[in-house]
């Protein structure tokens, strides 16, 4: 509301929210389409798409305001490497956090990039506690980051179960964070 509907009028902002899961891509499409953001302001990208459909969704994102109405791009990483998508776009949520901070990188790649005018915003979750103007906070506390801390066990859980193996730095990280 406050970045690209202030005052329930739509600006020539966008925003680009990554996620990492089709199933939330899905549960997020839903959602802003009951909240009134779908129709032609609210555009999808992700790998079920073909070539010809993910270039004319980007094509629309990197219009001029006054030529497309396109204000929000809903993604998964299949628009985070190679896709420029910074011309009308300063604006970039990630509403899951992949275990690889490159593939974070490659997201915010799209609009921190050559040719960015503006200075780009990028939001991401972060652990109850932090402040951006105090580095030096104590983040978090058990109650607080216990879900979030359990979902990485379960994350990791079945990254063994795919592949037989995980990295024992990850796992030994989460592991010390939960006792």
């Amino acid at each position: 509301e406050e970045y690209v509907r202030p005052g329930s009028k739509w600006n020539g902002a966008r925003v680009i929210l990554f996620t990492e899961y089709r199933a939330t891509h899905g549960w997020l499409f839903e959602i802003l389409t009951q909240h009134g953001y779908g129709g032609d302001r609210l555009a999808e990208l992700h790998g079920s798409l073909d070539p010809e459909e993910r270039a004319r969704v980007t094509a629309a994102f990197q219009a001029a305001p006054d030529v497309s109405p396109v204000r929000i791009l809903l993604a998964t990483d299949a628009a985070s490497e190679g896709i420029d998508l910074q011309n009308h776009c300063k604006y970039l949520i990630h509403v899951e956090i992949p275990w690889n901070p490159n593939v974070m990188e490659q997201r915010n790649g799209r609009i921190d990039r050559h040719g960015q005018i503006k200075t780009p915003f990028v939001w991401h979750p972060v652990g109850k506690g932090f402040s951006p103007s105090d580095p030096d906070a104590k983040v978090g506390d058990l109650e607080g980051d216990h879900e979030y801390l359990m979902r990485a066990v379960v994350k990791v859980e079945a990254i063994r179960e795919d592949l037989g193996s995980v990295g024992p730095v990850i796992a030994h990280q989460i592991q010390e964070a939960m006792s």
